[in-house]
């Protein structure tokens, strides 16, 4: 088939995210806290998961506003809401998700001639992921699977949930979102087109920052109890 509560992290030990990452959030949730059900249509369990920031309306016919991820022990979880979808929706293959799971722009599709902020190693279409298999800018991807589990109705506000082996359970990943790959249309963050100097998000699964400072003082109390 072809492809037609949160914390802003600081982290330690963790893969550095791409010059052009805007934001690193964290989103850690309970297992099975987030039930992605079709015909479910209740968001409510997002309530306390922060999103990534809200773009501007831009009065496009699909038209990004706000991008969430989440994550449990298993699964990753997604939330994105529109300002307008085309007759498509979610199911439109102009609805594309880009994920840079090496955090390597080198490495990954980069967009026609390069445009992308990022080399993405996977495509969500729909509720469908990609792998790339090309060399950066050729269209050439393998088909992964679909997503298992999502609801997609209103159109313009829609979740899923997918494992984390699916693209190949990373620490960490950037991300962009695009309508169009030759800038016409809307993306997400409204520099993803910019290149290398252009825009992206990071997600991440390690320790939110409370927990990272709670052991990194754990060899200072050590030292002091043997004083």
């Amino acid at each position: 088939m072809k492809p037609a509560l949160s914390f802003l992290a600081l982290l330690v030990g963790v893969p550095a995210a791409t010059a052009a990452s805007l934001l690193t959030l964290t989103n850690p949730v309970a297992d099975g806290a987030i039930i992605t059900t079709a015909g479910n249509n209740d968001r409510s369990d997002w309530a306390g998961v922060a999103a990534f920031p809200t773009d501007p309306n831009e009065s496009l016919t699909t038209d990004f506003q706000a991008v969430s991820f989440a994550h449990d022990s298993t699964n990753f979880y997604l939330h994105q809401q529109m300002y307008a979808t085309d007759a498509g929706g979610f199911l439109h293959n102009n609805q594309m998700l880009f994920l840079d799971t090496d955090q390597n722009r080198s490495t990954g599709y980069l967009g026609p001639s390069g445009l992308f902020s990022v080399g993405g190693e996977y495509m969500l279409q729909g509720p469908t992921f990609y792998q790339y298999t090309g060399s950066g800018t050729d269209w050439s991807w393998a088909w992964v699977g679909p997503v298992p589990s999502y609801d997609d109705w209103p159109l313009n506000d829609h979740e899923m949930a997918f494992a984390r082996s699916t693209i190949g359970n990373p620490v960490a990943f950037d991300f962009i979102a695009a309508t169009d790959f030759w800038g016409g249309g809307d993306a997400y963050p409204d520099g993803a087109h910019g290149g290398a100097t252009g825009g992206s998000y990071t997600y991440t699964t390690v320790p939110e920052p409370a927990a990272a400072l709670l052991l990194a003082l754990v060899p200072l109390l050590a030292t002091r109890r043997r004083r």
